[in-house]
């Protein structure tokens, strides 16, 4: 790694892609290969030495409650970014319920990455999934039973800071429907097919625009959402995303 702060990589991609689970298997090969890394919550309440902490709803809240926290602090630096962020919220379907937390979701996310820029050593890894800043593309433009306007996600990549890696998890389409369809989605009704297809179809283009754009070129890696992680093979590549993405740390 070449900077003073550890390596940011940013996994994105639609609702129900894996992420999450690759981050985690990501985390495991790195420990077992003997990389210091971490997941983005964990590393903030490591931070503050509140590790011990079990119970998965109060850790949430705790890192909620750092990243706003770090988050107003930033409000001069973010000012166009957030006013950008504001007026898509408060112009996307739903109710004003619907609007605000979308809002706040972009928010938090720009509280993680500084927390991660700022606080990550340069002998550390840090992965972030749902989470990330560049991921908030994700919660402002796609909507079910609505159409995206992909004019847009350009301007939202030039106003925001970049990690040092985007990791995307490319998956079949007909996949992610299925395991929507499966799993549930908070915005999205599981029990309309259509609805569910929509909302995924939408997801899928808006990343499409996102890792073409071309400030994303040069620190992208597109991963195959067909990786389970394992086989010893596939445990290796794993591992060997990390050396590619050493190389293109910037």
């Amino acid at each position: 790694m070449n900077n003073s702060h550890g390596m940011h990589i940013e996994i994105i991609g639609p609702t129900s892609a894996g992420k999450t689970t690759l981050a985690k298997k990501m985390a495991y090969a790195g420990r077992e290969n003997g990389v210091t890394i971490a997941l983005s919550d964990d590393f903030m309440i490591e931070q503050f030495h509140l590790d011990w902490i079990n119970h998965e709803f109060t850790r949430r809240r705790l890192v909620e409650l750092i990243a706003y926290v770090k988050c107003l602090k930033y409000l001069a630096k973010y000012r166009e970014f957030i006013g950008f962020v504001i007026k898509e919220g408060i112009s996307s379907p739903g109710t004003w319920f619907y609007k605000i937390n979308r809002i706040r979701n972009v928010f938090r996310k720009i509280g993680i990455f500084e927390f991660i820029s700022q606080r990550s050593n340069a002998r550390e890894v840090v992965l972030a999934d749902n989470e990330g800043l560049l991921q908030g593309v994700h919660n402002l433009f796609v909507h079910s039973n609505y159409q995206a306007d992909m004019s847009k996600i350009s301007r939202y990549i030039e106003l925001i800071p970049l990690p040092d890696v985007v990791l995307y998890l490319h998956q079949d389409e007909d996949i992610l429907v299925s395991r929507t369809l499966e799993r549930g989605h908070a915005r999205v009704s599981e029990h309309s097919p259509e609805e569910v297809a929509h909302f995924i179809s939408q997801a899928v283009s808006v990343f499409n625009q996102v890792i073409n754009n071309p400030k994303i070129q040069d620190r992208l890696l597109i991963v195959d959402g067909g990786l389970d992680g394992n086989s010893e093979d596939e445990k290796s590549l794993i591992f060997n995303i990390y050396q590619v993405a050493d190389l293109v740390h910037v």
